[in-house]
């Protein structure tokens, strides 16, 4: 699965769910803020907003790190990082709930299970609509398709070129690493590197037995690894120029 990262992106997400909490908090008014009026509910509940949205920011740094560890998001680090979410959304408002602002009576338990989850239940739906919304993928109309041969006739791998990771040399035969349906693929053509680069310009040499293609940089490790989308390979001092380059773009 693809995982947008942009710090830019999410904040504007978590934006929209506290916005669209704090609106059905204080037009509802739902269980113990009822009794309120209007300016009441206005002056106290937007605080559940900022909580909502910081506690979702506060999430991102996570959530791209495991993105970095396992290089890929999948449906487990999605729940994974929900219930993250919903446990610190849960901290934040009852602390907030029971503050002098606030005054709140109910027990943690009592707040918990007859306030916050119902009101979270409702939400939930909306965080999941957005967030999946978030992971569809940027199209581009017209994706280049390249070829990729060896001296076999059979060795002939044809993919769109935002799928191709990398391509390594393995004795006589190239590795070309490849993505199909967001899953790394791997596939061995009797060929060389140097054949490969003046097939694809484009991809980037980092080591004399590694080619990348800059779309799947994630990010330098240490000094001498580089990390792809799904795979990490080695780097040398004699490409740090181009990499460094690579790297500053914005």
């Amino acid at each position: 699965m693809w995982l947008n990262r942009s710090y830019k992106v999410h904040a504007i997400n978590g934006l929209l769910l506290a916005v669209w909490l704090v609106v059905f908090l204080v037009i509802i008014g739902p269980f113990d803020v009822s009794d309120l009026g209007l300016w009441q509910r206005l002056i106290i509940l937007p605080f559940y907003g900022v909580i909502t949205f910081l506690g979702y920011m506060m999430l991102i740094p996570v959530q791209n790190w495991l993105y970095r560890i396992f290089k890929q998001w999948n449906i487990g680090l999605e729940v994974l990082f929900i219930l993250l979410f919903n446990l610190v959304c849960l901290t934040g408002c009852f602390a907030y709930y029971r503050t002098s602002i606030v005054n709140g009576t109910f027990s943690f338990q009592h707040f918990t299970f007859g306030v916050y989850y119902p009101i979270f239940f409702l939400l939930l739906p909306m965080l999941v609509f957005a967030r999946w919304f978030l992971f569809r993928k940027p199209t581009t109309p017209d994706t280049p398709k390249i070829t990729l041969t060896g001296d076999n006739k059979l060795d002939l791998l044809q993919i769109d070129l935002s799928d191709l990771v990398c391509v390594s040399s393995a004795d006589n035969y190239v590795e070309v690493n490849y993505l199909v349906d967001q899953v790394l693929q791997k596939k061995l053509l009797r060929n060389t590197l140097k054949n490969i680069q003046q097939d694809v310009p484009t991809l980037l040499k980092v080591h004399r037995s590694h080619l990348i293609n800059p779309a799947h940089l994630i990010e330098w490790k240490q000094s001498n690894v580089l990390v792809l989308t799904q795979i990490e390979i080695p780097t040398t001092k004699t490409y740090r120029g181009a990499l460094e380059a690579l790297m500053s773009r914005p």
